[in-house]
């Protein structure tokens, strides 16, 4: 019956030195595992800690909005943040108007040529 097996399946036991191969192999899949979890546990603790600093800095910005519109209110310039935001938006709505324009010159130029 071992014949047989040793037949289809090829011998029953390693030799020594296969043995000892595979035992070296093992412990440098053994070392490269321990690397790849400690890596992956500092990179899970560091996700923690930047999931929780996220949420001071959300918590912190609601506070500076209230922040800003006392103090705005205090001053007597009460949504100054508002229009400041409002000029940003006029000015990238003005600069693609630019670029439209600039755009049409050059087609024009082209026509023209």
């Amino acid at each position: 019956m071992e014949e047989n097996y040793a037949k289809q399946k090829g011998q029953k036991y390693m030799k020594r030195d296969d043995f000892r191969q595979y035992a070296a192999n093992l412990r440098v899949k053994n070392t490269q595992y321990k690397h790849m979890v400690k890596a992956l546990d500092e990179i899970k603790s560091e996700v923690s800690v930047l999931f929780r600093t996220q949420t001071i800095l959300k918590s912190r910005a609601e506070n500076v909005d209230e922040f800003m519109a006392d103090l705005e209110k205090k001053k007597g310039i009460v949504g100054y943040s508002k229009i400041d935001e409002q000029i940003q938006g006029v000015s990238e709505l003005k600069e693609q108007m630019d670029n439209a324009k600039s755009q049409s010159l050059q087609e024009m130029t082209a026509l023209v040529n």
